[in-house]
Protein backbone atom coordinates (compact mmCIF):
# COMPACT_ATOMS: atom_id res chain seq x y z
CA UNK A 1 0.00 0.00 0.00
CA UNK A 2 2.94 2.33 0.63
CA UNK A 3 4.35 1.67 -2.85
CA UNK A 4 0.96 2.46 -4.37
CA UNK A 5 0.41 5.53 -2.17
CA UNK A 6 -2.89 4.08 -0.90
CA UNK A 7 -4.68 4.96 2.31
CA UNK A 8 -6.80 2.48 4.25
CA UNK A 9 -9.16 2.15 7.15
CA UNK A 10 -7.66 -0.37 9.57
CA UNK A 11 -9.66 -2.38 12.09
CA UNK A 12 -7.07 -4.26 14.16
CA UNK A 13 -7.90 -7.83 15.18
CA UNK A 14 -5.16 -9.08 17.53
CA UNK A 15 -5.39 -12.57 19.02
CA UNK A 16 -7.91 -12.62 21.84
CA UNK A 17 -9.80 -9.62 20.52
CA UNK A 18 -13.53 -9.41 20.03
CA UNK A 19 -14.31 -5.93 18.68
CA UNK A 20 -13.84 -6.37 14.97
CA UNK A 21 -13.63 -10.15 14.50
CA UNK A 22 -17.40 -10.59 14.14
CA UNK A 23 -17.36 -8.14 11.24
CA UNK A 24 -14.57 -10.11 9.56
CA UNK A 25 -16.56 -13.35 9.94
CA UNK A 26 -19.71 -11.71 8.56
CA UNK A 27 -17.96 -10.13 5.58
CA UNK A 28 -15.50 -12.88 4.65
CA UNK A 29 -17.12 -15.98 6.09
CA UNK A 30 -14.16 -16.92 8.27
CA UNK A 31 -11.81 -15.49 10.85
CA UNK A 32 -8.65 -15.11 8.78
CA UNK A 33 -6.27 -12.19 8.43
CA UNK A 34 -5.50 -10.02 6.64
CA UNK A 35 -8.84 -9.35 5.02
CA UNK A 36 -9.08 -6.70 2.31
CA UNK A 37 -12.40 -5.05 1.60
CA UNK A 38 -12.15 -2.73 -1.37
CA UNK A 39 -15.24 -0.54 -1.19
CA UNK A 40 -14.41 0.97 -4.60
CA UNK A 41 -14.77 -2.33 -6.44
CA UNK A 42 -16.72 -4.56 -4.05
CA UNK A 43 -13.82 -7.04 -3.89
CA UNK A 44 -13.20 -8.93 -0.64
CA UNK A 45 -10.21 -11.24 -0.26
CA UNK A 46 -7.81 -12.98 2.10
CA UNK A 47 -4.11 -13.94 1.70
CA UNK A 48 -1.35 -11.33 1.74
CA UNK A 49 0.20 -12.33 -1.60
CA UNK A 50 -3.17 -12.30 -3.37
CA UNK A 51 -3.98 -8.91 -1.85
CA UNK A 52 -0.67 -7.41 -3.05
CA UNK A 53 -1.23 -8.77 -6.58
CA UNK A 54 -4.79 -7.45 -6.62
CA UNK A 55 -3.80 -3.98 -5.39
CA UNK A 56 -1.09 -3.66 -8.04
CA UNK A 57 -3.44 -4.89 -10.77
CA UNK A 58 -6.24 -2.56 -9.67
CA UNK A 59 -4.28 0.55 -8.61
CA UNK A 60 -0.74 0.10 -9.91
CA UNK A 61 -1.29 1.71 -13.32
CA UNK A 62 0.83 -0.98 -14.94
CA UNK A 63 3.49 -1.08 -12.22
CA UNK A 64 4.62 -4.36 -10.69
CA UNK A 65 5.47 -4.90 -7.04
CA UNK A 66 9.09 -4.04 -6.29
CA UNK A 67 11.54 -6.93 -6.25
CA UNK A 68 10.99 -9.14 -3.23
CA UNK A 69 7.75 -7.50 -2.06
CA UNK A 70 5.68 -10.66 -2.34
CA UNK A 71 8.41 -12.75 -0.74
CA UNK A 72 9.46 -10.25 1.91
CA UNK A 73 6.63 -10.69 4.39
CA UNK A 74 8.70 -13.16 6.41
CA UNK A 75 11.43 -10.54 6.82
CA UNK A 76 9.34 -7.39 7.07
CA UNK A 77 6.49 -8.92 9.04
CA UNK A 78 7.30 -12.03 11.03
CA UNK A 79 10.96 -11.48 11.95
CA UNK A 80 10.42 -7.99 13.46
CA UNK A 81 7.36 -9.30 15.30
CA UNK A 82 9.33 -12.21 16.74
CA UNK A 83 12.21 -9.91 17.71
CA UNK A 84 9.72 -7.73 19.59
CA UNK A 85 8.24 -10.74 21.41
CA UNK A 86 5.02 -10.76 19.39
CA UNK A 87 4.06 -7.13 20.06
CA UNK A 88 0.99 -6.09 18.10
CA UNK A 89 -0.28 -9.66 17.70
CA UNK A 90 -2.22 -10.01 20.94
CA UNK A 91 -4.78 -7.82 22.62
CA UNK A 92 -3.58 -5.79 25.58
CA UNK A 93 -5.56 -6.94 28.62
CA UNK A 94 -6.54 -3.40 29.58
CA UNK A 95 -7.76 -2.21 26.17
CA UNK A 96 -10.50 0.38 26.76
CA UNK A 97 -13.37 1.66 24.68
CA UNK A 98 -13.33 2.40 20.97
CA UNK A 99 -13.29 6.14 20.23
CA UNK A 100 -16.23 7.70 18.37
CA UNK A 101 -14.03 8.79 15.43
CA UNK A 102 -11.12 6.90 13.89
CA UNK A 103 -7.63 8.09 14.70
CA UNK A 104 -5.40 9.05 11.76
CA UNK A 105 -1.83 7.82 11.38
CA UNK A 106 0.71 9.05 8.85
CA UNK A 107 3.21 6.26 8.39
CA UNK A 108 5.07 4.05 5.98
CA UNK A 109 5.59 0.33 6.17
CA UNK A 110 9.29 -0.02 6.95
CA UNK A 111 9.64 2.81 9.46
CA UNK A 112 10.62 1.25 12.80
CA UNK A 113 8.93 3.87 14.98
CA UNK A 114 5.74 3.83 12.90
CA UNK A 115 5.66 0.03 13.26
CA UNK A 116 5.74 0.35 17.05
CA UNK A 117 2.82 2.80 16.96
CA UNK A 118 0.85 0.47 14.62
CA UNK A 119 1.52 -2.38 17.09
CA UNK A 120 0.07 -0.29 19.94
CA UNK A 121 -3.01 0.60 17.88
CA UNK A 122 -3.47 -3.11 17.22
CA UNK A 123 -3.03 -4.15 20.85
CA UNK A 124 -5.60 -1.54 21.89
CA UNK A 125 -7.93 -2.53 19.00
CA UNK A 126 -8.20 1.09 17.89
CA UNK A 127 -9.56 1.63 14.38
CA UNK A 128 -7.63 4.19 12.38
CA UNK A 129 -7.10 5.70 8.97
CA UNK A 130 -3.65 4.81 7.69
CA UNK A 131 -2.13 7.47 5.46
CA UNK A 132 0.86 5.87 3.75
CA UNK A 133 3.47 8.53 3.07
CA UNK A 134 6.39 6.73 1.48
CA UNK A 135 8.94 8.42 -0.76
CA UNK A 136 7.17 10.42 -3.47
CA UNK A 137 3.77 10.16 -1.78
CA UNK A 138 1.06 12.55 -2.94
CA UNK A 139 0.08 12.89 0.74
CA UNK A 140 3.48 14.20 1.86
CA UNK A 141 2.46 17.85 1.31
CA UNK A 142 -0.60 17.24 3.49
CA UNK A 143 1.59 15.81 6.27
CA UNK A 144 3.98 18.75 5.96
CA UNK A 145 1.07 21.19 6.17
CA UNK A 146 -0.46 19.46 9.20
CA UNK A 147 2.68 18.54 11.12
CA UNK A 148 5.21 21.09 9.92
CA UNK A 149 7.59 18.26 9.00
CA UNK A 150 7.76 15.00 7.07
CA UNK A 151 8.46 13.01 10.24
CA UNK A 152 6.57 9.76 10.76
CA UNK A 153 4.84 8.40 12.62
CA UNK A 154 2.42 11.29 13.04
CA UNK A 155 -0.83 10.60 14.89
CA UNK A 156 -3.94 12.73 15.09
CA UNK A 157 -6.87 11.97 17.37
CA UNK A 158 -9.98 13.94 16.35
CA UNK A 159 -11.69 12.81 19.57
CA UNK A 160 -9.34 14.78 21.82
CA UNK A 161 -7.35 17.05 19.50
CA UNK A 162 -4.10 15.20 20.26
CA UNK A 163 -1.39 15.49 17.59
CA UNK A 164 2.20 14.32 17.77
CA UNK A 165 5.08 13.14 15.61
CA UNK A 166 7.09 11.67 18.49
CA UNK A 167 6.60 7.91 18.83
CA UNK A 168 7.23 7.87 22.59
CA UNK A 169 4.69 10.64 23.16
CA UNK A 170 2.21 8.84 20.90
CA UNK A 171 2.64 5.53 22.75
CA UNK A 172 2.23 7.17 26.14
CA UNK A 173 -0.88 8.99 24.94
CA UNK A 174 -2.49 5.88 23.41
CA UNK A 175 -2.05 3.72 26.50
CA UNK A 176 -3.14 6.50 28.87
CA UNK A 177 -6.15 7.57 26.80
CA UNK A 178 -7.40 4.22 25.52
CA UNK A 179 -6.77 1.67 28.23
CA UNK A 180 -8.89 0.77 31.23
CA UNK A 181 -7.46 2.56 34.26
CA UNK A 182 -5.07 4.45 31.92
Amino acid sequence: MTELDLSAEVYPCPKGSLRHRDVVRKIGGKEQFPLLVDASTGVTMYESGDIVKYLFKQYGQGKSPSFGLLESTIFTGWVPTLLRAGRGMTMWSKAGTVPAEKLELFSFENNTYARIVREALCELELPYVLQNVGEGSSKMSSLLSIAGSKQVPYLMDPNTGFRSGDHKTILSYLFQQYSVGG
